[in-house]
């Protein structure tokens, strides 16, 4: 799920990618987090929110399907559908909680 060697060309270098993998550990748990009290709590617009902040930097290196689920529901949350979102939730975060573990895991092995 992580394109690895297309966030170094985009981000600038493999040195710069080293630099922004933890803070995005930390933005994948933290919104992850936050989006689950977003749908719990029936607050479409927090979600809306969260989903277009992860919408600008997940695509530097998440695979194209995770980006394209993170566009399509925040277009779900736009439109109140909120059992709709509750639906498509899920499955876009286990896809942020596996791509937080591949981070992890080369975060680890550069240590």
């Amino acid at each position: 799920m992580l394109r690895y060697p297309e966030a170094v060309q985009l981000v600038g270098g493999a040195d710069m990618v080293a630099a922004l993998l933890p803070v995005l550990a930390q933005t994948l748990q933290q919104d992850a987090s936050r989006l689950d009290r977003a749908f719990a709590d029936a607050q479409l617009v927090e979600a809306a929110v969260a989903l277009h902040g992860l919408k600008g930097v997940l695509p530097l290196f998440c695979a194209a399907e995770m980006a394209q689920r993170i566009i399509d529901l925040e277009a779900v949350c736009k439109t109140g559908a909120l059992d709709a979102a509750r639906l498509a939730w899920p499955v876009l975060r286990a896809n942020m909680l596996d791509l937080r573990e591949e981070v992890r895991v080369i975060i680890e092995k550069a240590a």
